[in-house]
């Protein structure tokens, strides 16, 4: 059976680069299991017939694809400019695509409306308007995926 390495190349260049400060490869597990595989242990991500295996200098993992929930990398300092992009919800507060726009509506009147590149580069801001509301064009927007933050919410989308 042949085994593919994932992102072996991507961690050499980040933890190389220093573009982010990620800590660690985090896995979770459908039942709530939840292991943290730190980068100073050098893992290395293979899969290989419905098993992934993680292995550092310390340990060797393998999970069966069908248990495994997500695995992500556990950002310690985000660049330029976010700092604490956490999932936040409010009741009123609604997001709409129209027509080459995104609509916010529900928010607090006169919040700023922050809009983020996924790397943490500004790419706009905005101000919700008296009934707290904004409609912000994507056209501009090149292929990516962005956050949009405020004191009150945060979410994230994908412009194709």
């Amino acid at each position: 059976m042949k085994t593919r390495k994932l992102f072996t190349l991507l961690l050499l260049w980040l933890t190389a680069s220093g573009a982010w400060a990620q800590n660690a490869i985090v896995v979770c597990q459908k039942d709530g299991t939840v292991a943290r595989f730190a980068f100073t242990e050098k893992p290395v991500v293979t899969y290989s017939a419905g098993e992934l295996m993680m292995t550092t200098n310390k340990t060797s993992v393998q999970y069966p694809i069908n248990r495994l929930l997500k695995i992500y990398f556990d950002v310690a300092e985000v660049p330029d400019g976010i700092k604490d992009v956490e999932v936040s919800r409010s009741e009123d507060v609604q997001f709409a695509f129209r027509d080459g726009t995104l609509v916010i509506s529900g928010g607090e009147a006169g919040a700023t409306v922050n809009l983020y590149r996924l790397n943490g580069v500004a790419a706009g801001q905005f101000r919700l308007d008296s009934s707290g509301s904004v409609t912000i064009s994507t056209d501009r927007l090149s292929r990516g995926v962005y956050i949009v933050k405020t004191k009150q919410f945060s979410f994230k989308f994908r412009k194709p």
